[in-house]
């Protein structure tokens, strides 16, 4: 599975990506936001593309601003939580999988940035696309109490190979091995929630 992060700048350093599965052809979005133009060269770059998805990691309009460029030459269903405020063809619930390229993508709840957000897990666990609740480093402006709760209970568990890919360009690199992300990033690491609200403080 080939996953190519894009860096569309949009309002804040803002990051889409294109999944594609060099075997079957197709291809998903995540986040189309930004200079889409960035995104229509890459999937013109493709050999081969089967549009299957859009995907919104939640509702803030700076991740999906490029949402109706995008789906003048990428045709696919968009997909997001049901509470999303943008308009969305299939609701996705916690933990559901939807059928990408011989394995998946999963979705899990992740409320804490917003009620809506959502990650989405490739089903080889070669990457996670997290949106604004984990960067690299950091982690999005949230309520702490649900925050701390998909940090430590949806997050952490997950296999450490996962490669950690953004919603905004905030880290030291772009995306980074979800393990290491367990030992550096304190908003992840942390298992307290008291200590978990004196680290937010400094964001």
């Amino acid at each position: 599975m080939n996953v190519i992060q894009l860096a569309v700048g949009g309002l804040d350093s803002n990051f889409s990506y294109l999944i594609h599965d060099p075997g079957s052809g197709e291809a998903a979005i995540v986040d189309p936001c930004g200079d889409t133009r960035l995104i229509k060269a890459a999937v013109s770059r493709l050999k081969r593309s089967v549009p299957r998805y859009i995907l919104l990691t939640h509702g803030h309009h700076d991740h999906w601003s490029g949402l109706r460029e995008v789906r003048g030459y990428f045709d696919a269903p968009v997909a997001a939580h049901p509470r999303c405020a943008a308009r969305h063809d299939m609701d996705l619930s916690d933990r559901q999988r939807v059928a990408f390229g011989g394995t998946f993508i999963e979705c899990l709840h992740a409320p804490g940035h917003s009620p809506d957000s959502v990650l989405y897990r490739l089903g080889d666990d070669s990457a996670l696309f997290t949106g604004d609740t984990l960067f690299v480093d950091w982690c999005g402006y949230c309520d702490a109490g649900p925050m701390f709760r998909t940090m430590r209970e949806v997050i952490y568990p997950l296999a450490d190979g996962l490669e950690v890919y953004p919603g905004h360009d905030y880290g030291r690199v772009p995306h980074a091995p979800l393990g290491r992300q367990k030992r550096e990033n304190p908003y992840l690491s942390t298992a307290d929630l008291a200590a978990f609200r004196e680290a937010l403080k400094k964001l």
